[in-house]
């Protein structure tokens, strides 16, 4: 049975204050569960994805808790140091503690216009260096979807992330399939969409590749409501939640139904 992800992005929101505020409620709700002494032997790794600025800071605030909490950056640079005015190493996030970081994420691409090749020198920078795993963002859009394309466009962007580490032993790949028509919108995937989705992408890395670990993730308009029909299909290994994540309570409801927590 391969380990659950549970994985909250903050993305552009949350000051240090701010972040203080929603862990005194979290863990306080995590501290509350009749069974908390057995978490750190729970099949799901419960990750956190603050902006840079709260890395550190949040760092000590789940120290307690490493055993199941785990820290993730939202990005991350190739290089290791130089002229390079806004970007981060992977020295320095872990420096803060990171262990993850969200490599490709839809809005990297979209927004800030990373490209494929960018994205693939990132993947090779963090498996040369061994502290991190990747977590891979990929998925369509809504017109690639309607032209029932998302199969081979998804296969395109594995295969340019991942073509400066092929014919090496990839370790513990997580790959988080995002249809960027269900990002934010409130309009998630059909379960039966996303799960066959998943098992081409299994399928594809399965036949392609050398990979220690694989786990496919979903995200995508992921809430309390539809968390527990998600993570009932055999080939959705966890997810990768933005809005619903922002609220502790919520984030925490997501945690305890995806993990079967009573």
């Amino acid at each position: 049975m391969r380990k659950q992800i549970i994985a909250a992005n903050f993305k552009m929101n949350k000051t240090d204050e701010d972040i203080k505020k929603y862990f005194a409620v979290f863990l306080d709700l995590i501290n509350g569960l009749k069974n908390r002494s057995n978490l750190s032997g729970l099949d799901s790794d419960l990750i956190f994805a603050p902006p840079f600025t709260s890395l550190s800071g949040t760092n000590k605030i789940i120290k307690t808790c490493r055993d199941f909490i785990k820290l993730s950056s939202q990005n991350v640079y190739y290089e290791k140091s130089g002229a390079y005015t806004g970007e981060i190493s992977i020295d320095m996030l872990a420096s803060c503690g990171c262990e993850y970081t969200i490599i490709g994420h839809s809005e990297r691409r979209n927004i800030f216009n990373e490209s494929d090749e960018l994205i693939g020198k990132k993947i090779e920078a963090v498996y040369k260096d061994g502290r991190l795993r990747p977590i891979l963002c990929v998925g369509e859009n809504l017109e690639v979807r309607k032209n029932d394309g998302q199969e081979k466009f998804v296969e395109n962007q594995l295969l340019n992330a991942l073509k400066y580490v092929k014919g090496t032993v990839i370790k513990s790949l997580i790959v988080a399939y995002e249809p960027v028509w269900a990002i934010g919108t409130g309009m998630p995937i059909k379960a039966e969409d996303g799960e066959a989705m998943h098992r081409y992408i299994y399928d594809y890395l399965e036949s392609g590749y050398s990979i220690s670990e694989t786990r496919v993730i979903y995200g995508g308009s992921v809430t309390e409501k539809n968390i527990e029909e998600i993570m009932d299909k055999p080939h959705i290994d966890g997810v990768l939640v933005g809005g619903a994540s922002l609220d502790p309570q919520s984030f925490y409801n997501i945690f305890r139904l995806a993990s079967n927590i009573n």
